[in-house]
Order: structure tokens, then C-alpha cells, then sequence
């Protein structure tokens, strides 16, 4: 028996399994599994019919095998989805471990979780392979003798699917193949990373508002795979969990259900409202029904939900709500598949207003007011997923404060200031003048790109937030891993302690400038919402990585010459400021395809422009040289004030013996002339 730090006892094993038992665990699984997937596909059809989604398009009609089949397979991909995100995350944040020593292995019920996850990913490839050539048969109706495939992987949906499927198959392979916890949590990001990618499909990938339907829906996935997969595997791996076990299981799950029920609620209301035009429409159309029936179905969801977490203890009572739970979450992904297939109230295509090319390119029109230094703080361009992302971190910063404080630990009020400015600065990057203008200039991109580098960063990292995730949660000593331990072991692995040389960081930063600007990837980025965000992570990740090395106060896996940051530092930011001169001194237009496009612009004025956001590189490069050169300047004085009372407290402690050593020392090697005392 091992004891947890909320005084929850849990046994040193899974309850052993006979065969008999073993395989009527296993029987009943499978068979709530199907029926809960019947039960998705009839909510699913009825859905459809309701909406009128069902009928024959007059235009292109359908084959049957889309019209009734397509809902089938979109059900077997989302359960295999659920089972996937919902098994990897209980086996890899969840289960109690078999023992404090053997905290990677997967024993008992973790090792069995993980093989659901596997099952579950492949299904999840099947159906999202299968889609593939039903979405090229829709698009060529009934009796064409075009190839499906050819013309789904033509157009940019069915490329989304194949990476879906690609994402999903990789998670596969990897939960299969898993031995240990962190094989199994690759798998688990590669899934991740499929549940973001599909909100690029159905209505979000060719709305008009592109940028907030596609976070919009993305999150809203992230959320019910996270709440239904982890309910239904935790309801699946119930009997090979004694009381205690679950009980823990039960009450790890919570704050992840309730986080997942907030984003369910806030995405769905963005979604919601991208879609239609007034609350009275959730009456009047069939879209606006099956919207309102899903909506009541999540809040009695939440409310089971909250009776489930007061009744940890008792099995019984909790399967019963689980089976209630899986029944209403069908429902509600049968509405939800229904809806991916209907046209909502308001028509996301672009409208016959305004210049069509920009927003088909962009998605909305360019701001009335020019770009200067005054509307880089007063436009909004609302970028609401990046708003919600800042807004949890400096939620979940705060709560960590807290609960410090309730502890009677102090923490610096400077680094929480900080660490705030930081989100604050993240949000008015994304949604402020800079990214309202940012995909139509090159100088309102540049001055987004210097703040994701060069002032977000270094303001998280002076927040100290992984020292405050480790004083602020509990350690685990069951022999599992919950976040705190993931992120203290992912930056004391290996691959953390080779990027975090100063030369590694200095050259992932300003190396990565010349690959990204001088190759087609930028121009990719501005076509792609996928390729936006990638840039957007990456800026802000190598943004981090860099302040981490030079001026952080959270710990590193080794010391770092002082001498060796002030050397990198230097050349990797002159190295920047050149690059920002390069890019004033270019005699070709960076994106030139994209700008000329958009039909903005003359040549001459691009160039111009391009030349302004140059030159903004440059200059605005050379203010966080200096605060970067202080602050190093500063922590390593500092540094040498802490050995130098750690020294003197040593000194006191054993007489000055170091001292008398080195003195004696001196002392040999001149033949034994000379004083030998401390004066």
C-alpha cells in the first residue's frame, strides 16, 4: 500500500484478473462500445432528418452511400477518436502506478488502457481514411464516373483527412509498440495534434470568419474528447480497478472534465454565433434545434458530472451515471455529426460584397484606419481561441499563486505581474493592430513577429512558471505522472539538455529567421491556417527557449557560464539586427505571390513596405539587446552574492579549513617557507 499526499490509499497493484473475468470485462466493453455507437448513428440520422439535411440535393444528388453511410463511418471515427485521446490520457495522467519505482512501466490496468488507446486510433484511421473517397463522392454526385479519390485529394478537404487519418494512424503504431508511459504519451500528442487538425474540415475550414471558426471548432473537439473519451475509458476500465483506484481515478478526472466543460461552453457559443444570426433562429431553424438540443444535453452532462464527483467511493452509483452519461454524450455527438452536414442559418460562404479576393484569402476585409503606431493599440481583430489560451494561463498562473499563499508560502508579486503582462502581450499580439493588419503588410507581420520573439517570452519566462507549477502542486508518489511531473522530467531529459546550450538556442533563434523568411515557407504560412499557427507556435517557442537560457529563474539541468550567455546573446542578436538589414537590402519581394494576389498594394509601395518592416526588425532588435544584457548582468551578480555567503556560511561552520588547505598548499610547493596561518 502507498499513501498519496490528499491522504487517498491505493493498492500497490490492479485487482487480479482471472481469465474468466478478464474476458467478460472485456465482452461487456465491446458490447457498450457498439451499442453506444449504434445509439451515435441513430441520433445521427434522426438528426439529419430533422434538419432536412437528409433530402436529395437537387443540384448534385448524393448517392445513398453518402447520404446514410457517411454518418455511420463519421460515428466510428468519432468513437475511435474518444477512445484514443480518452484511454492515452487516463493511462498516461491518471492511474494510480504500481509502485513509486517503477513510474514509466505499464503494468495491470495502465498496460491494458493504453492497448484500448490503440484500438481506438485505429478505428480512428479507418474512419478518417474512409471518409476520404465519400467526400469525393459527394462532391461528384450520384452516377459520376470520376475516380472519389482523385477528386477528394484534389481539393484541400480531402488533404485534411489524410493527415487526420496520418496523425491518427502514427498514434496507432506508437500505442501499440508503447512499453513504457513515455512512448505512450507520443502517442497521445500525435492524437492531439489529429483532434486539432480537424477543425480544418466541415464548415469551419470554409467559413467566412476562417480564423475564429477554425480555433472555434478545434477547441470545442479538444473539449468533448477530453470529457466523453475520458468518462467512457474510465467506464470501460472499471472493473479492473479496485475502490480506491478508481476513486483516485475519479478525482484526477475531475479538473480535467471541468476545464473540458468550460471550453465546451465557450467554444460552442463562438461557433454558435459565427453560424447564426439570433438567438430566435435556435427555434425557427432545424440547425438552430438540433444547436439547442445539444446545448441542453451538455448541461445535464455537467450536472451528472458534478453529482459523479461527489460519489467517488460508490461503483455502483458511479457506472450508473456513467451509463447515463454515455447514453446523453451519444446523443449529443450524433447531433453534432448531423450538424458537420447541415448548412447553417447563416451562409458561410463569402458574400457578394467587398473585394471577393481578399476575403476568400484572408477571410476579412483590411481595417478602415491606416497602420501607424496609434492603431497598433487601438484596432481588434478578435482572435477569441488565442484570447481564451492567454486568458488560461493567467487563470491557471493565479490559481497556482494561491493556493500558495492559502499554504503560507510567499511569491514574489514582481513575477506574477510579469507573468500576466506576458498573456496580456500574447492577446494584444493576436488580436490587436499588428494582426489586424498582419496578413496584408509585411511590416505589421514584422512587428508581430519581433513581439512573439522578444517581448512575450521573456515576460513568461521572468514568471517563473515551472518553479511555481512544482511548489504549487503536489508530487505524486504512487509511481504515476500528472503534469507537474511531465514537464520537470521532459526538461531534464536528454533532448532539454541539448537545446538548452546557449549556442543551440541562439541558433533554433535566429537561424530558423533565414529558413522561414528566405524559402516559400512564409508565403505557405499567410495561405494556411495551419501554417499560421505553426509559425505562431514556433516564434513563441523559440522566443522561450532562448529568454529560458539567457535570463531564467526557473531551473536548468546544468549551470551556464555567465561568459557563454553574454557571448550568445551578443552575436545571436547582432546576428538578428543583420538579418533585419538583409531584409532591408533584398531586391526581391518575400511572398511576392501572396501580396500581389491580395492586389493591395503596387509594386513599388510592397517593396516600400517591406523595407519599413526591415528596418523595424533592426531597429526594435536592438531594446531587448540591452534589457537581455542588464538582466543577465544582474542574476549573475546575484549568483556569485549567493556562493559567496554559501562559501562564508561554510567558512563559519568548519573554521576556514578550505582556506587553511589551499594556504598549506602554497606553502608545499615553496619547499615549506613561509607562513602557514590565515593572515
Amino acid at each position: 500500500m502507498s499513501e498519496l499526499r490528499d491522504g487517498t490509499v491505493v493498492s500497490s497493484a490492479s485487482p487480479a484478473l482471472g481469465p474468466g473475468r478478464g474476458r467478460r470485462a472485456a465482452w461487456t466493453g465491446a458490447i457498450t462500445a457498439s451499442l453506444l455507437l449504434l445509439l451515435t448513428i441513430g441520433a445521427a440520422l434522426l438528426a439529419l432528418i430533422a434538419t432536412g439535411a437528409a433530402a436529395p440535393n437537387a443540384l448534385v444528388p448524393a448517392s445513398a452511400l453518402v447520404t446514410w453511410g457517411l454518418p455511420a463511418v463519421r460515428a466510428l471515427h468519432h468513437l475511435g477518436l474518444l477512445l484514443a485521446i480518452g484511454a492515452g490520457g487516463t493511462a498516461v495522467l491518471l492511474l494510480p502506478g504500481p509502485s513509486r519505482r517503477e513510474v514509466t512501466t505499464l503494468h495491470g490496468a495502465r498496460g491494458r488502457t493504453v492497448r484500448i488507446a490503440a484500438l481506438g486510433a485505429a478505428l480512428w484511421t479507418l474512419g478518417a481514411v474512409a471518409q476520404i473517397p465519400l467526400g469525393g463522392l459527394e462532391a461528384t454526385g450520384a452516377g459520376s464516373t470520376l475516380n472519389p479519390w482523385d477528386v477528394a485529394l484534389a481539393g484541400e478537404l480531402g488533404r485534411i483527412q489524410l493527415l487526420i487519418a496520418l496523425c491518427a494512424g502514427l498514434a496507432a503504431l506508437l500505442f501499440t509498440l508503447a512499453r513504457s508511459t513515455v512512448m505512450a504519451c507520443w502517442g497521445l500528442a500525435l492524437a492531439g495534434l489529429g483532434v486539432l487538425a480537424l477543425g480544418l474540415a466541415g464548415h469551419a475550414g470554409a467559413s467566412l470568419d476562417h480564423i475564429n471558426a477554425v480555433n472555434g471548432i478545434a477547441l470545442h473537439l479538444l473539449g468533448v474528447t477530453v470529457w466523453a473519451g475520458g468518462l467512457l475509458v474510465i467506464a470501460l476500465i472499471t472493473p479492473w480497478l479496485d475502490d480506491q483506484q478508481l476513486a483516485v481515478t475519479i478525482r484526477r478526472f475531475s479538473p480535467w472534465a471541468l476545464a473540458a466543460v468550460v471550453l465546451l461552453a465557450l467554444s460552442g457559443v463562438l461557433s454558435a454565433s459565427i453560424r447564426m444570426s439570433s438567438l430566435s433562429e435556435l427555434v425557427t431553424t432545424g440547425y438552430g434545434r438540433v444547436v439547442l438540443a445539444k446545448s441542453v444535453g451538455l448541461v445535464l452532462l455537467a450536472a451528472l458530472g458534478a453529482m459523479q464527483r461527489r460519489r467517488l467511493g460508490e461503483r455502483l452509483r458511479f457506472r450508473h451515471l456513467a451509463v447515463t452519461e454515455g447514453v446523453l454524450m451519444a446523443a449529443v455527438i450524433g447531433g453534432s455529426i448531423a450538424l458537420g452536414r447541415t448548412a447553417p442559418p447563416v451562409p458561410q460562404e463569402i458574400p457578394a460584397v467587398g473585394d471577393l479576393t481578399i476575403l476568400s484569402l484572408v477571410g476579412f476585409l483590411p481595417p478602415e484606419q491606416e497602420f501607424n503606431p496609434t492603431t497598433m493599440f487601438t484596432l481588434f481583430q478578435p482572435d477569441w481561441g488565442a484570447v481564451l489560451i492567454a486568458a488560461a494561463m493567467g487563470g491557471a498562473y493565479l490559481v497556482g499563486v494561491v493556493r500558495l499563499r492559502r499554504r503560507g508560502d510567499s511569491w514574489p508579486w514582481l513575477r506574477t505581474v510579469l507573468f500576466l503582462a506576458g498573456c496580456v502581450a500574447l492577446a494584444w499580439v493576436m488580436c490587436g493592430g499588428a494582426a489586424a493588419w498582419g496578413k496584408f503588410r509585411f511590416d505589421a507581420h514584422m512587428v508581430q513577429h519581433m513581439a512573439m520573439m522578444m517581448i512575450v517570452p521573456p515576460l513568461w519566462v521572468l514568471g517563473a512558471p515551472v518553479t511555481l507549477l512544482s511548489r504549487a502542486v503536489a508530487p505524486r508518489t504512487d509511481g504515476s505522472r500528472g503534469v507537474r511531473e511531465w514537464v520537470l522530467a521532459a526538461l531534464h531529459s536528454g533532448y532539454s539538455r541539448i537545446i538548452s546550450s546557449p549556442p543551440v538556442a541562439g541558433v533554433l533563434f535566429a537561424g530558423s529567421l533565414v529558413v522561414f523568411y528566405f524559402s516559400p515557407l512564409f508565403e505557405l504560412a499567410m495561405y494556411h491556417h495551419a501554417g499560421h499557427v505553426a509559425m505562431t507556435v514556433h516564434f513563441l517557442a523559440s522566443g522561450y527557449l532562448f529568454a529560458w537560457v539567457m535570463i531564467g529563474i526557473d531551473p536548468s539541468t546544468h549551470v551556464i557560464n555567465p561568459v557563454l550567455k553574454l557571448i550568445t546573446l551578443l552575436v545571436t542578436l547582432a546576428y538578428h539586427a543583420f538579418f533585419g538589414v538583409a531584409l532591408v537590402s533584398a531586391t526581391w519581394l518575400i511572398a511576392e505571390r501572396w501580396y500581389l494576389e491580395l492586389g493591395m498594394y503596387s509594386m513599388e509601395r510592397l517593396e516600400l513596405i517591406q523595407v519599413r518592416g526591415g528596418s523595424i526588425m533592426w531597429a526594435v532588435s536592438e531594446i531587448p539587446t540591452v534589457l537581455y544584457a542588464i538582466i543577465v548582468v544582474v542574476l549573475w551578480m546575484r549568483s556569485e552574492d549567493r556562493r559567496a555567503k554559501q562559501w562564508d556560511r561554510k567558512a563559519d561552520r568548519d573554521g576556514e579549513a578550505e582556506l587553511r588547505d589551499y594556504n598549506a598548499y602554497l606553502a608545499s610547493l615553496r619547499g615549506g617557507a613561509g607562513p602557514t596561518d590565515t593572515d
